[in-house]
């Protein structure tokens, strides 16, 4: 029979440039495996034994091992939305510096991810899920499994230029919703957002529809007479829970709303100093330890949290004399000590 030939002709980003090695393509960008079964593969139980099938839960695997690559707000620019009788259409335009920083760590396909169910959508970021770029109830019923995430470009006119016709090309993420068959035609709108709940971290979309549909039995509760320690502290319990859990990017999130309401409340900076510790941020740790050292010059424990932010950032020098200072207020604490060692150890 006859042989065909699939031939692929690639263009180099920077032409006349050798590329390092031998190898052109590197298989594991894909991150693809095999699924057929082997010799040396065996189906186990949870007993250790073979020959054991496992049941999978329903629904989409958490997303907790996803690297954090970029943010929603760095990436995302504009929406688009549109709609025929039988699509509903979002376009989100990115930003095309970070979109190359984040396409030099994770393929495209591991950037973007969505979950979506008859009536509720969820787009948004792999490693950020809690801020997601779109979230919300939709105008009619879709069908979930014929949905399509699509990675390209938009070339158009660059509005208010000095000259007239200059045209600009943009990635953009297109996203493809097929509405079901009691949903057709033109919806009055295309997804309820609330502006409030994509600014709060969110979970996976169950609970979110969860969320949704106890709000609607539930009346919300009287805050007209509230003070602004009300409202932070509020948000403080919110970010405490998150804290207890490990969720230390939600947790910086409600500290940060709860600062809004009393910017000038040292222990809220100093939480959030630890927030910012935990994720490997040391410069923000710092910014807070050092506005909360204004406020309370005399408080040990935020000394306690400036070394450990100078530390990080390899201030080794300056870590010491701030848990020099801390151990001045606080010269029974022997833990000043263990952290100017650790201290010394790590230059």
């Amino acid at each position: 029979g006859q042989q065909r030939e699939l031939v692929l002709e690639l263009a180099k980003k920077s032409p006349g440039q050798a590329w390092p090695g031998d190898q052109i393509i590197q298989e594991t960008l894909f991150k693809r495996k095999s699924f057929a079964w082997h010799a040396n593969q065996t189906l186990v139980n949870k007993d250790g034994e073979g020959d054991g099938w496992v049941t999978l839960k329903p629904g989409r695997r958490s997303d907790v091992q996803d690297p954090f690559v970029v943010s929603r707000g760095w990436l995302c620019v504009e929406l688009e939305q549109g709609q025929t009788d039988e699509l509903v259409q979002f376009r989100i335009v990115l930003d095309q510096k970070k979109l190359d920083e984040a396409l030099e760590k994770v393929p495209f396909f591991s950037i973007f991810g969505a979950d979506c169910s008859a009536r509720f959508f969820k787009l948004f970021i792999r490693g950020d899920e809690s801020s997601p770029i779109l979230l919300g109830e939709l105008g009619g019923k879709v069908v979930p499994d014929e949905t399509l995430l699509d990675l390209t470009t938009l070339t158009r006119e660059v509005v208010g230029h000095r000259i007239a016709g200059t045209m600009e090309t943009v990635p953009c993420l297109e996203v493809t919703l097929v509405k079901s068959q009691e949903s057709l035609g033109q919806w009055e709108e295309l997804l309820r957002a609330d502006e409030g709940v994509l600014n709060q971290p969110q979970g996976t979309l169950e609970e979110y529809e969860e969320q949704h549909l106890r709000a609607q039995r539930e009346p919300s509760p009287d805050r007209e007479d509230w003070t602004p320690d009300d409202w932070a502290d509020e948000q403080k319990e919110k970010a405490d829970a998150a804290f207890k859990e490990g969720c230390f990017r939600d947790a910086i999130v409600y500290y940060t709303r709860a600062l809004r309401h009393t910017p000038l409340n040292e222990r809220l900076l100093s939480n959030r100093s630890v927030g910012y510790l935990k994720i490997g941020q040391y410069q923000l740790a710092l910014d807070d330890a050092e506005k909360a050292r204004q406020i309370q010059p005399k408080w040990p424990k935020i000394y306690f949290r400036q070394g450990q932010a100078l530390r990080g950032l390899r201030r080794f020098d300056d870590a010491v004399a701030a848990f020099r200072d801390g151990q001045a207020l606080d010269p029974a604490n022997a833990e000043w000590e263990r952290e100017v060692t650790r201290t010394c150890e790590a230059k």
